[in-house]
């Protein structure tokens, strides 16, 4: 049975090894296409990301194997002196204001094993939960994937582009704006492979 497992503890979440070997198998068809250096860039970016300020996952495990993985932190501008960031800026322009202060969804990923499940949708779905209605933002690939479906569904929309994304073109930055959501209460329930969790 997935089991659905949220945290703000570093210590709770997935290491290092489980996000890259994930992020792999969910890139690396198409449509992105990734070498595998890029699922060690994210893996990397993971590992350093446990000093961050209002760091929240959430992981959809089986068996001890890691299905999907949501994970993000506070984004502030001060705090941002390396070369993506910069670029990320004087891309987005005076947009770039926007971000201020939010949450910043630094990696949303899900096995191809359970793809058309909806597990992705509950992992994102369950991650913004817990941020209590907070503005949140991403940067995606500029095509059409299921990924990019996905955040328009829940009310993502376009800001501007951003550093080049894996495939060499300018990232599509997304924005979500702050909602007066109430937070889902979850139960796992045992189903159809990919069946994880239930709203109360």
């Amino acid at each position: 049975m997935i089991q659905l497992r949220v945290s703000a503890d570093r210590d709770r979440m997935p290491s290092e090894m489980q996000v890259r070997e994930l992020y792999r198998a969910a890139s690396s068809g198409p449509p992105l296409n990734e070498p595998e250096a890029v699922a060690d860039l994210f893996a990397r970016l993971y590992a350093t990301s446990s000093s961050a300020e209002h760091l929240h996952a959430v992981s959809a495990v089986e068996d001890g194997r890691l299905l999907a993985f949501a994970y993000g932190h506070r984004w502030r501008w001060d705090e941002q002196s390396d070369q993506w960031g910069t670029q990320l800026r004087l891309r987005l322009g005076p947009a770039a204001r926007m971000l201020e202060g939010t949450v910043v969804l630094s990696l949303l990923a899900r096995h191809p094993d359970v793809a058309g499940t909806g597990l992705g949708a509950r992992v994102l779905d369950a991650w913004l939960a817990g941020l209590d209605g907070e503005a949140v933002w991403l940067q995606t690939t500029d095509i059409s994937t299921p990924a990019l479906r996905l955040y328009e569904r829940f009310g993502f929309t376009p800001i501007g582009h951003g550093p080049d994304a894996p495939d060499g073109q300018p990232g599509l930055v997304l924005h979500r704006m702050p909602t007066t959501r109430k937070p889902i209460e979850y139960r796992v329930i045992a189903g159809r492979r990919g069946s994880l969790v239930d709203r109360c």
